[in-house]
């Protein structure tokens, strides 16, 4: 992964530093998505929602920022591309902690509390909400 240093929790991240950490992270497709596009809503990442962004000295953000970039920029009802997401998510956690174990359970819990059809500020799809 990239040795970008990510904006912080709750750091309102203007469209020219997402392209940036876009190309730095190899996700054309997200930008191109956004920049056609952008979400309404200024894109700003809550970090690891309802989990430590780090654990036993074990630093998980930047996943959790990538996944809630491509959860920003999200449209209601992309199932398939929501899956992706969190597919990738889960690989992320599990390369980054060399464990699955939370990697899927983390996995389970985006899957079933992440679903654009509760609307809440973490959803899929929540700039465009």
């Amino acid at each position: 992964m990239s040795q970008l240093k990510l904006p912080t929790v709750d750091e309102e991240v203007p469209l020219k530093t997402i392209k940036k950490i876009c190309q730095a992270f190899d996700l054309p497709q997200l930008w191109k998505k956004i920049e056609k596009d952008p979400p309404a809503m200024i894109f700003k990442s809550d970090g690891c929602t309802m989990w430590p962004d780090e654990t036993n000295g074990i630093s998980i953000y930047q996943a959790c920022f990538l996944h809630d970039l491509k959860y920003w920029a999200g449209y209601p009802g992309e199932d398939v591309e929501r899956l992706i997401a969190d597919a990738e998510f889960m690989i992320d956690i599990a390369r980054i902690r060399q464990s699955t174990k939370i990697a899927e359970t983390m996995f389970h819990g985006v899957r079933i509390g992440g679903t654009d059809k509760l609307k809440m500020k973490f959803s899929w799809g929540f700039g465009r909400i």
